[in-house]
């Protein structure tokens, strides 16, 4: 594609160009900066010019991205290698339209999912539940982790934990000083059929037997195996599941956020989900200038495919933020 060719001879003729000398222009701040509510991305300080961002814009155009964007919100079969919709985005889509998989709205099931894990988060809140462990891996754990972390100001349910490794000292060191009989445990395994959860699970099954809790009560799970759930002996009532079009790097945003919901409580998860599409409505409404997704996209193609950086850096200047480099790469 002929764009490319000439993104590339833009780098060469200003690969030596100190990024300094681009702030002689005084509105650089302003122009080369992208603010939507209290988001803002600023690509001021890289090497990319108005040129450059010309061509960037173009190529952009050229590869169709516009219409594979809404492709997706339209739940068409995007992910070409398992035949699926990526749809995580109809997860948040709390007063949205109908958003449709081979003819069929999948809204409706959507907000049944939802209000049944309402009822249950504000089950566990009133009671004498002190704390949660999600057991899970991969997105099933470290989506909600960052996620309970970075809310932590807004915690008012019980203590939630994470435990992801199968090694033992992980969910030994987790269990120790919890009391069995106020613990929730939520196994989260679409399948319930991964080892490393599995083993944990039955790990603190028999703890809570052990120790005087009963895991009929006090054991949720977020999969879509339920007759593998009843066979565990996991309530039915308490098992909440999810469609194959949500990818389990995205899956905070349903039943894998319940945690997050009990931390925070229903109306906090709610807050949580319109933080949520309001980005995605903007990705979908703003122009590509003013579009942050898009120019945090395309800055990330100049770097990367045209500059050759290898790297990235995400540098948190919170605390509360410190599992967000690790979750931004499990996204990428």
């Amino acid at each position: 594609m002929e764009i490319w060719q000439t993104l590339k001879s833009r780098h060469a003729a200003v690969a030596e160009r100190p990024i300094l000398a681009l702030f002689e222009d005084g509105m650089r701040a302003d122009d080369f900066s992208v603010q939507t509510q209290d988001m803002r991305f600023d690509y001021a300080k890289t090497n990319i010019d108005r040129d450059t961002r010309a061509d960037l814009i173009a190529l952009l155009e050229a590869t169709g991205v516009a219409e594979k964007r809404d492709a997706m919100f339209r739940g068409e079969k995007i992910n070409e290698t398992e035949d699926r919709a990526v749809l995580h985005t109809a997860l948040r889509n709390l007063d949205g339209g109908p958003v449709k998989v081979d003819g069929k709205d999948v809204m409706p099931g959507i907000r049944v999912t939802l209000r049944r894990m309402r009822d249950f988060a504000e089950k566990v809140r009133q009671s004498e539940f002190t704390d949660v462990v999600n057991i899970g891996i991969g997105g099933s754990d470290l989506g909600p982790a960052m996620a309970v972390a970075a809310l932590a100001p807004y915690h008012d349910g019980p203590r939630c934990h994470f435990v992801s490794n199968v090694d033992g000292a992980h969910i030994a060191d987790t269990l120790r000083g919890l009391d069995a009989k106020t613990t929730l445990v939520i196994v989260a395994s679409k399948t319930f059929t991964t080892i490393e959860t599995m083993t944990n699970a039955r790990t603190a099954r028999a703890w809570m037997v052990d120790h005087g809790g009963d895991p009929e009560t006090q054991f949720a799970a977020l999969s879509t195996a339920e007759d593998k759930t009843t066979a565990f002996g996991i309530n039915p009532e308490q098992v909440f599941g999810f469609e194959d079009w949500v990818g389990g790097r995205y899956s905070v945003w349903g039943p894998i956020g319940l945690s997050l919901m009990i931390a925070i409580g229903p109306d906090g998860f709610d807050a949580f989900l319109r933080g949520a599409q309001a980005m995605d409505q903007h990705f979908c409404a703003a122009d590509p200038l003013e579009n942050l997704p898009v120019m945090l996209a395309l800055t990330g193609v100049w770097h990367n495919q045209i500059c050759d950086y290898a790297t990235r850096a995400v540098l948190p200047y919170d605390q509360r933020l410190s599992l967000l480099p690790d979750y931004l790469q499990q996204l990428e």
